[in-house]
């Protein structure tokens, strides 16, 4: 039976909204996976509270929304993980030019708010179609989604005719089992149980204890020292009072009602700290920060983001913890699994690669990554033999 919205394009309009607050958070959220924490509402809002307002296209029909797509200006000229020219080497391509990003901002993973069943084509060729159209008016070169999981851009992609789905990352992530610590156990390699047993004496060894708790106020001041200064370190430009912002902006919105802060602490002394996020039946690594002084010898970096986690997610009953982008060796050496990521792109004059350029690409990327992780085969997910796209 032909779906009421293909069947009549007038009860479905897409229309662009300066910020998340014009629209519900029952309406938006009905569009989100469980899991899928980066494209809710809270999370997206909090983002809006601490950076200002960013639009928002969102499609209706009868008066009902039934897809959303966040809207952003990206990091034109600055480097890291949004910095477009290096996304996709060896392709040619307007990388240097301007795209507008979609997406929550700064996601390294994004999803598709969407309805499900036969509408969903239409709905997402809709909310791409009205992204490059008003790219196309602002003088863009043309929009981009990074950090989509494979399948996800693979979807998206075929919902427009000129859309390419380009590999560009991975992320790492660790399925829990439903038997837990035992099976959990019996997958590791030899090597991944014992570097686990060493870790964790050598944290225990330096008088180092794991804490769970929520993210309180005090807790919340105390990690947002060390995530400011770890930041730092690795090149940021936000400091503690931007940290605190953040905590403040998601306590707001509600994210922090389920937070888990994982603390490794010396004589009552906070030394790490992991803030972790769950949604449905994931549990997100998000920050990270320590005294190095007092962790660096202590293995707290492995247990706060790798270990704990681990074990909290056994204990709560999480189905599946993600470890983001970041530090992929080492996640993999510990046994977690890396799972593609891909860009949609669309420009508004066809100024992209051809298929072929495409396709090769993509093989190329894949090919790196069994490369680069020859010595654990297993730690590429059965998503990885691209050669569809």
């Amino acid at each position: 039976m032909t779906s009421r919205l293909v069947e009549d394009r007038a009860t479905c309009v897409v229309r662009r909204v300066e910020a998340v607050a014009d629209i519900s958070r029952a309406s938006w959220d009905a569009l989100v996976a469980p899991g899928d924490l980066y494209t809710s509402y809270a999370w997206v809002r909090h983002l809006e509270d601490v950076l200002g307002p960013a639009p928002v296209l969102a499609c209706q029909s009868n008066g009902e929304v039934v897809g959303v797509l966040p809207l952003w200006d990206g990091e034109s000229g600055r480097q890291g993980l949004f910095h477009l020219p290096d996304f996709f080497p060896g392709l040619d391509g307007l990388w240097s030019q301007r795209y507008r990003w979609l997406g929550a901002r700064r996601a390294t993973h994004n999803t598709l708010a969407s309805t499900t069943g036969a509408e969903r084509t239409t709905v997402l060729r809709m909310l791409l179609s009205a992204a490059i159209d008003g790219a196309t008016d602002d003088g863009l070169a043309g929009v981009i989604m990074p950090y989509l999981p494979l399948m996800s851009a693979v979807e998206l992609g075929a919902a427009h005719p000129d859309a390419r789905v380009l590999v560009h990352s991975a992320e790492a992530v660790v399925t829990v089992p439903s038997d837990g610590w035992h099976e959990l156990g019996q997958r590791a390699s030899s090597h991944n149980r014992k570097l686990r047993r060493h870790e964790l004496r050598d944290f225990a060894r330096h008088g180092l204890a794991v804490e769970y708790t929520e993210l309180t106020d005090s807790v919340a001041e105390e990690s947002a020292m060390l995530i400011a200064q770890t930041r730092h370190k690795h090149g940021s430009r936000d400091g503690v009072d931007w940290m605190r912002d953040v905590f403040a902006a998601q306590r707001r919105a509600g994210l922090l009602d389920r937070a888990v802060a994982i603390s490794c602490r010396r004589a009552g002394k906070l030394a790490a700290v992991a803030i972790c996020y769950p949604h449905g039946d994931r549990l997100h690594g998000r920050y990270f920060g320590a005294d190095y002084a007092q962790s660096r010898r202590a293995n707290a970096y492995f247990v706060a983001t790798f270990h704990a986690p681990l074990h909290h997610a056994v204990s709560a009953g999480f189905r599946q913890v993600d470890l983001s982008i970041s530090s992929l060796e080492a996640k993999v050496r510990r046994g977690a699994t890396l799972e593609p990521l891909a860009a949609v792109v669309l420009t508004d004059d066809k100024r992209l690669p051809s298929r072929d350029a495409v396709a090769a690409h993509n093989l190329r990327v894949a090919a790196s990554y069994r490369e680069r992780f020859s010595t654990y085969p297993w730690s590429l997910s059965p998503t990885w033999p691209i050669t569809t796209l």
